[in-house]
C-alpha cells in the first residue's frame, strides 16, 4: 500500500513539475511591417516559418501587414494567402470602379464622359480626402472574413491580434483590436492621399506607418517573449531615386517612423528582411506578386537555422494547424433579418428593392456581394460595407455612407474635326435613392452646347425626363471629294418624355419634342432653299441597351441604340403631307478571340421613309462621329466628317484589335455600306468600301487614338486623332 501511496505521489509531482515547465515556455510573437505592394514578401517568408513547425502565439502589423496578420489570425496558412493573392485584378480592386453591369442605364453613358467627379457641400468644392475610397478592397476582406463578422473581439481569434492606425487629427497611435476586421485592416492600410480615411468610433484613422510601422514593441506588450519580425521597409532612398508618387509615400513613412522602427528591429530576435530592391509600394501585379513572395521564402530560409534552434531549444513539437479555406459563394444562408444603417434620407424599402434580396429566403453570399456591387454603382454611396452575423439563421447588417447630394462633373476632349472641348457637368440630387435629379451641362467649344435637364428614375415604373437644350454644329458640303462648303446650324430642343428601365440594363422611353432649327453663316455653295429656319414638332420612341463591362476597349457584351421619330410641322402634318418618319440604329458588340485578340462587330443605320428628307434629317456619313447631338451622324472610317450626304444609308464595320502592351492597342477597321437606299419597287443603292489602321492608348485622361483611313470614294489617306472621353 505504500509502494502504491508513494507512486501515485511521484506520478502527480512529475505531472506538476512537467505543467509548471510547459506553463513556462515563451509565447512567440509575429510582427509584420508596412510597405505597401513589397508586403507580398511577408507570405512567402510565413510559408517557411510554417516550415519550421513555429506556432504562433501573437500577431501584430502595420498596413499591408495588418492584412497579412489578420488573414492569418483567422485561419489562413501561407499557402491559401498565395492563392488569394494570385487570383486578384489589383487594378480593378485597386480603384474605385465597379461592375458596370450594375450601372443603372440610366446614368451609364453620362458617367463615361467626365475626367474628374468632386462633390459640392455647403455651396463650395470639396477636394476628397483620398483617391481611392476603399470600396473594393473592404468587400474583398469581407468576403475572406465571412463566419468573423461578429466575432468583434481580436484578442480572442485563433491567433490573438492587433493592427496599427494613425489618427490624422491628432497624430496619435491607436491600437486597434476590437470591433469589425475588415474595417480595422482598412484603417491601417489607409496610405495619406492615396485612400480616404477611415471612421472609427468618431476617429479619422490613415495607415500607421506614419507613427509605427513595425510594430514589435506591441507585440512585446500582448505578451509574447520571442518575436520574428518580417520588416518589408526600404531604407530612405538617394534624392535620384524618388521619382514616382509610391516612392514619395514609401520616403516618408520611411522619414516619419524610421527611430522607432530602428529601436523594433533590435527588439525582434529574429529579423527576417527580404530582398525588395526593384519593388515599390505601388508594385500591386500578379507578377510583381509571384517575385515577392519567393523573395520573401529566399529571406526566410536564411534565418532557418535560426527558426530551428528556436524550435528545438523550445522543445516545440509541430502541430497541424486546422486551415481555414476561401469561402464558398455558393453556399445557402437563411436571411431573417436585414438592417440598413447610416441612411437617414433613403427609402428602406426602396433600398432593399434595388439590392434585390429579401428576408426570410436562402440567398447565397455571392448574391449578397452582388447586390452589394449593385447598391454601389448606383452613385448614391461612396462606401456599401456589409456584415453577416448568426448561427443557423443570419442578419444582414448594411452599413453606408452617403454620397453627396451635389456634383461637378469635368470632362475635356479634342478631335481633328471639333477641336478642343471642355464639358462643364453639375448634378443636382434631391433624393439619391429616388432617382430624382437635375442636370446642367455646359460644352465649351467652337461649337457649344448648353442642356438643362430634369430626370425621375423609378426603376420598371415609368418615370419622367424633361429636357431643354440649345446646340450648334456645322454642315459640310463636298465636291470631288473636296470640302467647299460650310453652314453654322443651331437646334434647339425641348423634350418631354416617360421612360422605363429594365433590370439596370434595358431603357425604354416614348416622348415629344419641339425642335427649332436656325442657320447662321453660309460660305461655299449651298441650296440655299434649303437652308430655311423651321421648328418640327415630333414623336419618337427609343430603346437601348448596354451590357459592354467598359465604355472604352471593352472585353465583352453588347449595346444597341434604336429611335423611331415621326416628323411633323404642326403636330398632325408636314408640309400639309402626311408626316415623315425616320428610323436610326446602331448595334455593336465585342468578342474576345484569345487573351491579346478581339473582334468588335458595329453595324449602324438610318433610314427616311420619303424620297427626299429635309436637309435637317438627312444621313451625314463620314469621320468618328463619337457623340450625336443631332442623331444624324454615321461614322465611317476612311471618309472625313459628313463627307457623304444621304437619304438612307446602312453600314458595317469589324474591327479587329490587338493589345500589344496592358494600354496599348492597334486595329484594323475595315467597313462597308450602302447608300441612296430603294426599296420599293426594287432594292437599290450604291456601295461604299473603306478602312484605316489605329493605335490607341487607354491614358488616365482617356482614350488617345491616332487613325489613318481611306475609302473608295476619297482615294487619298485620312488623318484622324483624338485625345478623351467622348461627349
Amino acid at each position: 500500500m505504500r509502494r502504491g501511496l508513494f507512486l501515485t505521489l511521484f506520478i502527480l509531482l512529475s505531472f506538476w513539475g512537467t505543467s509548471q515547465e510547459i506553463s513556462k515556455k515563451p509565447k512567440i510573437g509575429l510582427a509584420l511591417s508596412g510597405g505597401g505592394a513589397k508586403g507580398f514578401a511577408h507570405v512567402g517568408a510565413l510559408k517557411v516559418i510554417e516550415e519550421a513547425g513555429i506556432p504562433i502565439d501573437y500577431i501584430t502589423g502595420t498596413s499591408v501587414g495588418s492584412i497579412v496578420g489578420g488573414l492569418y489570425a483567422i485561419g489562413y496558412d501561407a499557402l491559401t494567402l498565395e492563392q488569394i493573392i494570385g487570383n486578384q485584378n489589383w487594378k480593378e480592386l485597386l480603384s474605385n470602379s465597379y461592375k458596370r453591369e450594375y450601372i443603372p442605364a440610366i446614368t451609364k453613358e453620362e458617367q463615361s464622359r467626365y475626367l474628374i467627379s468632386l462633390p459640392i457641400e455647403s455651396k463650395k468644392i470639396n477636394l476628397p480626402t483620398g483617391v481611392l475610397n476603399g470600396q473594393n478592397v473592404v468587400e474583398l476582406f469581407t468576403y475572406l472574413s465571412y463566419g468573423y463578422h461578429d466575432r468583434s473581439d481580436f484578442l480572442k481569434f485563433p491567433i490573438p491580434f492587433e493592427c496599427i492606425a494613425s489618427d490624422i487629427a491628432t497624430g496619435e497611435e491607436v491600437v486597434l483590436n476590437k470591433g469589425f476586421l475588415p474595417k480595422a485592416m482598412r484603417a491601417s492600410m489607409a496610405v495619406p492621399a492615396a485612400f480616404a480615411a477611415c471612421e472609427i468610433d468618431g476617429r479619422s484613422l490613415v495607415d500607421g506607418m506614419i507613427v509605427n510601422n513595425f510594430p514589435v514593441d506591441r507585440c512585446r506588450e500582448m505578451g509574447a517573449e520571442i518575436i520574428i519580425g518580417i520588416d518589408i521597409q526600404d531604407n530612405l532612398l538617394n534624392k535620384e531615386k524618388i521619382q514616382t508618387i509610391p516612392d514619395v509615400i514609401s520616403q516618408l513613412s520611411t522619414l516619419m517612423s524610421m527611430q522607432r522602427t530602428e529601436k523594433n528591429r533590435k527588439n525582434a530576435d529574429i529579423l527576417i528582411r527580404p530582398d525588395i530592391t526593384g519593388f515599390s509600394a505601388g508594385s500591386f501585379d500578379t507578377e510583381s506578386a509571384m517575385e515577392l513572395m519567393k523573395r520573401g521564402e529566399e529571406a526566410a530560409r536564411k534565418a532557418l537555422p535560426q527558426l530551428i534552434r528556436l524550435r528545438d531549444s523550445l522543445g516545440l513539437v509541430a502541430t497541424v494547424r486546422p486551415r481555414r479555406h476561401i469561402p464558398d459563394e455558393n453556399s445557402s444562408l437563411f436571411i431573417n433579418q436585414i438592417v440598413v444603417e447610416g441612411t437617414e434620407r433613403a427609402n428602406i424599402i426602396s433600398f432593399l428593392g434595388k439590392m434585390g434580396i429579401t428576408k426570410d429566403k436562402n440567398i447565397t453570399l455571392k448574391s449578397i456581394r452582388n447586390s452589394i456591387s449593385r447598391i454601389y454603382a448606383t452613385g448614391n454611396y461612396d462606401n456599401v460595407d456589409f456584415r453577416v452575423s448568426g448561427d443557423t439563421t443570419k442578419t444582414i447588417t448594411i452599413s453606408v455612407r452617403e454620397s453627396s447630394t451635389n456634383i461637378l462633373n469635368v470632362g475635356i476632349n479634342y478631335e481633328t474635326d471639333l477641336k478642343a472641348a471642355a464639358l462643364i457637368n453639375a448634378t443636382i440630387f434631391s433624393d439619391r435613392m429616388s432617382g430624382s435629379n437635375l442636370s446642367l451641362s455646359a460644352k465649351l467649344s467652337e461649337l457649344p452646347m448648353f442642356s438643362v435637364r430634369y430626370s425621375l428614375d423609378r426603376g420598371w415604373k415609368p418615370g419622367v425626363t424633361t429636357a431643354l437644350s440649345f446646340t450648334s454644329d456645322r454642315i459640310w458640303g463636298y465636291e470631288n471629294n473636296k470640302r467647299n462648303a460650310e453652314v453654322n446650324v443651331q437646334l434647339t430642343n425641348i423634350q418631354v418624355a416617360s421612360q422605363s428601365v429594365i433590370n439596370d440594363i434595358y431603357r425604354i422611353s416614348i416622348g415629344g419634342s419641339v425642335e427649332r432649327f436656325h442657320f447662321g453663316s453660309i460660305l461655299g455653295q449651298f441650296n440655299s432653299s434649303e437652308l430655311q429656319d423651321a421648328t418640327f414638332f415630333n414623336y419618337f420612341a427609343k430603346i437601348s441597351v448596354d451590357e459592354f463591362d467598359k465604355p472604352y476597349f471593352p472585353l465583352y457584351g453588347w449595346a444597341t441604340n434604336a429611335t423611331f421619330k415621326v416628323l411633323t410641322d404642326n403636330g398632325l402634318r408636314l408640309n400639309g403631307s402626311s408626316p415623315i418618319a425616320i428610323l436610326g440604329v446602331t448595334v455593336k458588340g465585342v468578342k474576345k478571340l484569345s487573351k491579346r485578340l478581339a473582334v468588335l462587330p458595329s453595324g449602324y443605320g438610318q433610314f427616311s421613309f420619303t424620297k427626299t428628307a429635309p436637309i435637317y434629317y438627312r444621313s451625314y456619313v463620314g469621320g468618328f462621329q463619337k457623340t450625336n447631338y443631332f442623331g444624324v451622324y454615321l461614322p465611317f472610317v476612311g471618309l472625313k466628317r459628313m463627307e457623304l450626304t444621304s437619304n438612307s444609308v446602312a453600314l458595317f464595320r469589324l474591327d479587329l484589335r490587338l493589345r500589344m502592351w496592358e494600354k496599348v492597342f492597334v486595329s484594323l477597321n475595315p467597313n462597308v455600306g450602302i447608300y441612296d437606299i430603294l426599296v420599293s419597287p426594287v432594292f437599290e443603292g450604291k456601295f461604299l468600301v473603306g478602312g484605316g489602321l489605329s493605335i490607341a492608348y487607354d491614358s488616365f485622361v482617356g482614350p488617345i487614338e491616332f487613325n489613318l483611313g481611306t475609302s473608295n470614294l476619297d482615294k487619298k489617306v485620312t488623318p484622324y486623332f483624338s485625345l478623351g472621353y467622348s461627349f
